[in-house]
C-alpha cells in the first residue's frame, strides 16, 4: 500500500515558538529544495536574540520550517527548538462537508474539506495512500506536514467553518482499499485516506459533492454529484466502465429506482432487481423518508472472480458483477440507506446495528415484494449462512468496548449478519413482526443523520413494547454458538 506522502502542520511548533521573538533568517529561499549533508545541517534554529522556526537557519543551509522534513533539509536542532516533527493527531474536530473534484485521467483530484471547530493545533485528514501537492485556504497557502500517513495542516482555530483545499494524486490500489482496477473505488472501513483526505471515524457524518471525470474512451462514471444528508466517509464512491442504464420504477414517495450494469450482465440483471423497487418502497414506508436523494440506482462493478456481495455506496450502491443476479443482494444494499449509511455507527463494535439489522430488513422487503414464501426462503438461506458463519469462525457479534477492535480483523464475519438478524426475528416472535417494524422505523427517524448505538435499540425495543430484549441479545449477539431457535 502506497505511503507517499507530504505532510505539514505543527501545532506545537506554532506553540513552541509563539513565546520567543521569530527572526526568519534570509528570504531568498533557493528554487530547489533537497537533502543537505551533515555540515550543512549542523546549522542551528536557534538565534542570538530568537529563533529561525518558519523559515531558513542563520547560521547555516538548514530549515527550521514544516517543510524541511520532506525536503531532508532540517537543521539538527529543528525537532528540539521549533517542534518540527513533533506533530499530534487532531481529529477533535467535525469534518462538514468533502467536495471532491477527480480528473482520472490524470489520478490529480482537489478536495475542498470543510472543518468546524478546528483547535488550537489545526486538524488532521488520513491521507496514507496519497501524495499531497499543496494544501491551502481562502486566506493563502497553508503550512503542512505528513506524518505517518497521516496530513497535520496548521489552521488558526476557529469557531466557523473554515473550507481546507488539497491538491493531490492518488494511484490504483492492488486490493480493496481504494480504486480498484476494475474502475470502482472501495474505501470501507478505513481506506478513504487511499482515494481523499478523509477522516474513518465510522460515527463521523458529512456531506459530499462530486465531480469526476477524465474516464477512458468509451467508458463513462457512475456517481452522485452531490449528497445533501450527512452519511460515513465510506460512503463515497464512483464506478467506471461501459454502462448501460435502465429504470426500473418510481416508488410512492416518488424516488426513481433504477440499475447501472456492464455488457455481459444483461442475463442476470432483470432478476436481480425485480424485487428492488417494491422493496424501497416497503423500506420508505415502513421505517421513514430516504434521505440522499430522489434518485437511487444499483451498480454493476468489477471485483474480480469470486468477490461476491455489494457496498453501501448510496445513493448509488455497488454490487459485484458476480451477485447481480442475487435479489438478496440488491435488497440488502439498498436498506443500509436507513442503516449503516442513514443512521451511522457510534463504534465499530456496533456492526451488527448495521449488518444485524439490514439482514432482518431484507427478509421482511422480500416478504413485502413477493411474498411469505420469498421471506421463507430467504430465512432459509439465513439459516444456512449462519450455521457456515459459526463453523468457520464463531465470535461474539457485539463487543462491549467503543473503538477497540479491528473491524476487519475481529468482527469481518458473517456473524454480525446472521446472529443480528435471528436476533431481531427472536424479539419479532415475542413482540409481533409489525410491533417490530415500527419500532425500528422509530429509530431511525430518531437517529437518522446521527451515530447510534446498538444498545439504544435495545433501550427503545422494551420501552415501546414493553419486552426486555437483553437476554435474546445477551445469548444471540454477547455469546458464542447458535441459540435455540
Amino acid at each position: 500500500m502506497p505511503r507517499v506522502i507530504r505532510l505539514m502542520l505543527l501545532g506545537i511548533l506554532l506553540t513552541a515558538c509563539s513565546s520567543t521573538p521569530r527572526d526568519d533568517g534570509p528570504s531568498d529561499t533557493p528554487s530547489e529544495r533537497g537533502p543537505i549533508g551533515k555540515a550543512d545541517s549542523a546549522g542551528s534554529c536557534k538565534t542570538a536574540t530568537a529563533t529561525s522556526c518558519g523559515g531558513r537557519s542563520t547560521s547555516g543551509a538548514c530549515y527550521c520550517d514544516a517543510s524541511c522534513t520532506e525536503y531532508g533539509d532540517c537543521c539538527n536542532d529543528a525537532k528540539s527548538v521549533c517542534g518540527i516533527g513533533t506533530a499530534k493527531p487532531q481529529f477533535g474536530y467535525d469534518l462538514v462537508s468533502t467536495a471532491l473534484d477527480v480528473d482520472l485521467s490524470k489520478r490529480t483530484a482537489r478536495a475542498t474539506l470543510r472543518v468546524n471547530d478546528a483547535g488550537q493545533n489545526g486538524v488532521s485528514f488520513e491521507a496514507k495512500g496519497l501524495v499531497i501537492n499543496q494544501v491551502e485556504a481562502a486566506s493563502g497557502p497553508l503550512s503542512f506536514e505528513i506524518v505517518d500517513g497521516r496530513l497535520d495542516v496548521a489552521l488558526p482555530p476557529s469557531t466557523a467553518p473554515t473550507d481546507v483545499t488539497v491538491d493531490y494524486t492518488f494511484t490504483k490500489q492492488s486490493s480493496f482499499d481504494g480504486l480498484l482496477a476494475g474502475g470502482s473505488t472501495f474505501v470501507w472501513p478505513y481506506f478513504c485516506g487511499n482515494l481523499f483526505p478523509c477522516k474513518s471515524d465510522p460515527s463521523d457524518g458529512m456531506r459530499f459533492d462530486l465531480n469526476v471525470h477524465g474516464a477512458p474512451s468509451g467508458q463513462s462514471v457512475v456517481f452522485p454529484k452531490q449528497v445533501t444528508a450527512d452519511g460515513p466517509s465510506y460512503m463515497l464512491a464512483w464506478a467506471t466502465g461501459k454502462y448501460s442504464h435502465k429504470d426500473l420504477g418510481t416508488t410512492t414517495a416518488g424516488t426513481k429506482v433504477s440499475v447501472y450494469y456492464l455488457p455481459g450482465d444483461e442475463a442476470v440483471v432483470d432478476k436481480g432487481t425485480a424485487s428492488l423497487t417494491k422493496g424501497f418502497d416497503w423500506y420508505e414506508k415502513t421505517l421513514g423518508a430516504y434521505s440522499f436523494g430522489e434518485e437511487v440506482a444499483s451498480v454493476s462493478v468489477t471485483w474480480g472472480p469470486g468477490a461476491y456481495g455489494g457496498m453501501e455506496h448510496h445513493p448509488f450502491w455497488h454490487v459485484g458483477r458476480d451477485s447481480m443476479g442475487d435479489k438478496t443482494t440488491h435488497l440488502h444494499e439498498a436498506a443500509h440507506g436507513w442503516f449503516g449509511d442513514g443512521v451511522r455507527l457510534a463504534c465499530w463494535e456496533d456492526f451488527v446495528l448495521s449488518e444485524g439489522t439490514v439482514s432482518y430488513l431484507t427478509a421482511r422487503a422480500a416478504g413485502s415484494a413477493e411474498g411469505a414464501t420469498a421471506e421463507t426462503a430467504v430465512w432459509k438461506d439465513y439459516e444456512q449462512d449462519l450455521e457456515n458463519a459459526v463453523a468457520e469462525r464463531d465470535h461474539v457479534a457485539w463487543p462491549t468496548t467503543c473503538n477497540e477492535v479491528d473491524i476487519l480483523k475481529d468482527l469481518f464475519t458473517s456473524v454480525p449478519y446472521m446472529k443480528g438478524a435471528f436476533f431481531y426475528r427472536a424479539v419479532a416472535k415475542q413482540v409481533g413482526v409489525d410491533v417490530l417494524d415500527q419500532v425500528i422505523g422509530k429509530f431511525y427517524l430518531a437517529h437518522v443523520g446521527k451515530a447510534a448505538r446498538m444498545q439504544e435499540m435495545l433501550d427503545l425495543i422494551k420501552a415501546e413494547t414493553g419486552f426486555d430484549p437483553a437476554p435474546l441479545a445477551k445469548v444471540w449477539l454477547r455469546q458464542k454458538g447458535i441459540p435455540a431457535h
